[in-house]
């Protein structure tokens, strides 16, 4: 249970944070006009990371359903240079580092956890080496069934 109140009381914060950077990206400094206007809902959009060994590219059978297996989330923003923010939160096995891909596409890079298991981290990827649903996967090299995490499928 404290392990559980750990990761929710670091995803809140890390949300918190996320979405008051989004919103001063998306504020005119002082004197100067928007240009590109307010960042719409489908810009910006939170997708959940579940333990699960394996799903198709998209993840079709990944669901959120299940509290005790939700192991992080994900906050992807739509920037306008054509790249997508990804921004990671995670509570896994401690002191681990997992690879994180952008699921049959490519790795985008590495987590590391700390020794509670916690960890963050941001990546980048061009939105157009996607289709219009995809998913992300979380696993550490040689890890046993039952310590791989997937995203549940995520459509701007």
């Amino acid at each position: 249970m404290r392990t559980s109140l750990r990761m929710a009381a670091l995803l809140a914060s890390i949300l918190t944070a996320n979405m008051a950077v989004f919103a001063q990206t998306n504020s005119p400094m002082p004197g100067q006009p928007d240009a590109s206007g307010p960042r719409s809902a489908d810009q910006a959009i939170q997708a959940f990371l579940v333990r699960q060994d394996s799903s198709d590219c998209t993840n079709s059978n990944v669901g959120a359903t299940d509290p005790s297996l939700v192991a992080g989330t994900i906050l992807l923003a739509r920037e306008p240079d054509g790249n997508t923010s990804v921004k990671v939160a995670t509570t896994a096995a401690p002191n681990t580092t997992y690879h994180f891909s952008l699921k049959c596409v490519k790795q985008l890079g590495d987590i590391t956890t700390g020794d509670e298991g916690e960890a963050t981290a941001t990546f980048n990827f061009p939105t157009n080496s996607t289709g219009t649903a995809y998913a992300f996967e979380m696993s550490a090299e040689g890890a046993p069934a039952g310590t791989n995490y997937q995203s549940v499928q995520v459509r701007f």
